[in-house]
């Protein structure tokens, strides 16, 4: 693993930082040094990511960035990432006072999913989410197709492979943003 230095990194108190992990699971060569400036700029530090070959897509890289930042970090990491377009990634933020845990997932195809994290690592679908769902009414099809978009059973499917190709890569770490 690599180790960020923390100069450069803006100051905030410990405690109100959430840690967080962005899995960049398959990104085209050229795209990788406009990532990183992405990324630099919503955790407002320099980043430089160690980058390794993707096996389950090939010409494609992979990188992994642990990081600690103010809430919602999480959110602007993926809006900006997926202005790149062909980039697939994920990225994680643990639960801070008031917040669940979240991941957002992105593929080009499917686009973005974002969903809540429960502490041992379930989706939690909200209740407003779940009533829309029902009043909808158009049958019990309807509803599990309802159900696994929800949940992002689609992003899952298609993020599989390429997570598990990715096991074993270098992960950089930051140890204070935000």
């Amino acid at each position: 693993m690599v180790m960020s230095s923390a100069h450069g990194l803006s100051s905030g108190s410990a405690s109100n930082l959430v840690p967080g992990m962005l899995s960049v699971l398959a990104c085209p060569p050229a795209l990788c040094p406009h990532l990183e400036f992405a990324v630099s700029g919503a955790l407002s530090a320099t980043v430089s990511l160690t980058w390794t070959q993707q096996p389950a897509r090939p010409g494609s890289l992979y990188a992994g960035l642990e990081w600690r930042g103010a809430p919602a970090t999480a959110g602007r990491l993926a809006t900006r990432l997926r202005r790149l377009g062909h980039v697939t990634f994920e990225v994680v933020e643990g639960p801070s006072p008031g917040c669940d845990a979240e991941r957002y997932s992105y593929t080009p195809e499917l686009g973005l999913h974002r969903a809540g994290i429960a502490a041992n690592g379930d989706v939690v679908i909200g209740e407003a989410a779940l009533r829309a769902l029902l009043e909808r009414g158009e049958g019990r099809d309807t509803l599990a197709r309802g159900l696994h978009r929800l949940l992002g059973t689609d992003w899952d499917d298609a993020l599989e492979p390429l997570r598990r190709g990715s096991h074993g890569a270098p992960v950089t770490w930051l140890r204070r943003t935000g």
